[in-house]
């Protein structure tokens, strides 16, 4: 359910004065399990802070015995530009040949941008849903790297285009799944509505995007149609079509449930 979907019957969140009716405090709740800020094993810096001298009388401690450590660690980030030139010898022969060093795969052009780069433009784009040239200020404010919208469009295209052997992957688990989940919502790709199927497991999800919502689409996934376990949707009828055992979804049987108490 929607949360536009709830109404005035969601209960509102406790106030303050709600919390001291019911003798709660502000946060962690007693026989609640805590939550605290970890320290790292592997720190990358360890710097070590020596005392000067004693508080109590003044005497120097540049010789003294360490009686014990207390350690604190801060957690930060490095954001910056990281350019690596590569140059490539051009040397000559005694036969007057000139042989010329073989570039790095990932140098592709005088000056490109590295698989780093590219994954975090993947990552923006798809996985935070961040539009193009709000990615582009991002990269230019926060990295100090000028990339155009047209640059990062691309680098999402060819990061899809890469994506055939994972999908196989992927495939392959649902296919030998005990049980997958599927649904399909709609999506505008260029002002045109298609169709957005999922399938899914509590490990792995698969999505498509197609311009059909039924049976074709459904097909060209390649996955219910040859699956062994049982397909969990919401009991639209071209699900129906498949040879396979069906199951609803909770909310849907539960939709269902009362539908049937209320006729």
């Amino acid at each position: 359910m929607p949360p536009s979907a709830e109404g005035f019957s969601k209960p509102p969140v406790p106030n303050r004065a709600q919390r001291r009716a019911e003798k709660r405090r502000q946060g962690k709740q007693p026989g609640d399990e805590g939550r605290h800020r970890a320290q790292v094993k592997d720190p990358t810096e360890v710097v070590t802070h020596e005392p000067m001298a004693c508080p109590h009388c003044g005497t120097d401690l540049s010789s003294a015995g360490v009686a014990g450590v207390d350690v604190r660690q801060v957690l930060e980030v490095e954001i910056r530009r990281h350019v690596t030139e590569h140059r490539m010898e051009v040397r000559r022969c005694s036969c007057g040949c000139e042989a010329v060093a073989e570039a790095p795969q990932e140098a592709t052009a005088p000056a490109c941008y590295g698989p780093g780069v590219r994954a975090l433009a993947c990552y923006l784009a798809i996985f935070q849903h961040i539009p193009y040239d709000r990615m582009a200020q991002f990269f230019s404010d926060v990295l100090g790297l000028s990339v155009s919208t047209g640059a990062l469009v691309k680098m999402v295209h060819e990061g899809g285009g890469r994506l055939g052997f994972f999908s196989d992957v992927v495939r392959d688990l649902l296919k030998e799944a005990p049980a997958d989940h599927f649904d399909e919502t709609g999506a505008r790709v260029t002002v045109r509505l298609h169709w957005v199927h999922v399938a899914s497991t509590a490990l792995v999800t698969l999505f498509e995007c197609h311009e059909r919502r039924g049976t074709v689409a459904m097909e060209e996934m390649g996955v219910i149609e040859k699956m062994t376990g049982v397909a969990i949707h919401d009991g639209w009828k071209p699900y129906r079509a498949y040879d396979v055992v069906h199951a609803l979804c909770n909310a849907h049987s539960a939709e269902r449930a009362v539908m049937r108490n209320s006729a």
